[in-house]
């Protein structure tokens, strides 16, 4: 269970930890419930090593100054609440350089609004709310190497590779195993790259994979199969395919852990 404080002893370890080795940290509230874990980001206009230099030293900011969600201003670009301020609709640019929903969010992040709303019972958001997700959840990537799409990088990419092994070895710390609920939306990532998830997370999978339809699919872990008090749902990505039946499901399942 996180402790009740605003950065406690495992954030500020895994904190130092991403620093001494150059890697991202994530977005967020560290004393949230929720850890949100997807494929990589797709702003392939940050490198690699920027990715997680400007992470870290936005948290730098961030924890030396005790600052909270309130001190975080309209859309900011910060690690705490990233871009405070967009509207709950995905923004889309066409071929033609048009942009639909211009102040909107990404396709992720949509559906990581979704889920969170459904997971809490809270009231589904119009496209005039605003999305608050990073409140409750901290988020991360398997992959710090970014690309618009997986595809883009090949799987015999050796910054990937690497890439992926440093974040277990990162994700294997107390930060991130002692999350109530994990949401590892990394498709088929552990196959492709030998990430062990049940020994990174502590976690014991069921055996069962729960398929909705096709591509929408999740497997349930957990720290105890006979008397769980943490929650693992490896899923595919949160992206244009993803059903709200699979949220709406994954949502069912994590409830009881928050």
């Amino acid at each position: 269970m996180k402790e009740n404080s605003r950065f406690d002893k495992d954030f500020l370890e895994a904190f130092n930890y991403s620093n001494a080795n150059n890697l991202y940290l994530g977005l967020g509230n560290p004393n949230g419930k929720i850890l949100l874990i997807g494929k990589e980001t797709s702003n392939d206009k940050i490198g690699f090593d920027e990715m997680s230099k400007i992470n870290l030293k936005s948290w730098d900011d961030i924890v030396s100054k005790n600052k909270s969600i309130e001190d975080i201003g309209f859309l900011e670009d910060n690690a705490l609440f990233p871009w405070k301020g967009q509207k709950f609709t995905i923004r889309r640019e066409k071929k033609d350089g048009t942009i639909t929903g211009e102040s909107g969010t990404s396709t992720t992040w949509y559906y990581y609004q979704y889920l969170t709303d459904f997971i809490y019972k809270n009231t589904v958001k119009e496209k005039k709310d605003l999305i608050d997700f990073h409140k409750f959840c901290f988020q991360s990537e398997m992959n710090q190497l970014n690309a618009k799409q997986s595809s883009h990088i090949p799987k015999g990419d050796l910054l990937r590779i690497k890439s992926i092994k440093d974040r277990e070895k990162l994700f294997a710390l107390n930060f991130f195993r002692d999350f109530d609920v994990i949401i590892l939306a990394s498709g088929h990532y552990h196959k492709d790259f030998d990430f062990d998830i049940q020994k990174t997370f502590g976690v014991k999978w069921t055996g069962k994979t729960n398929v909705l339809s096709k591509g929408n699919w999740y497997n349930l872990h957990y720290d105890n199969l006979e008397k769980p008090k943490r929650i693992l749902i490896h899923t595919r990505q949160f992206s244009t395919l993803i059903t709200k039946e699979l949220i709406e499901a994954i949502a069912n399942e994590c409830r009881t852990f928050v």
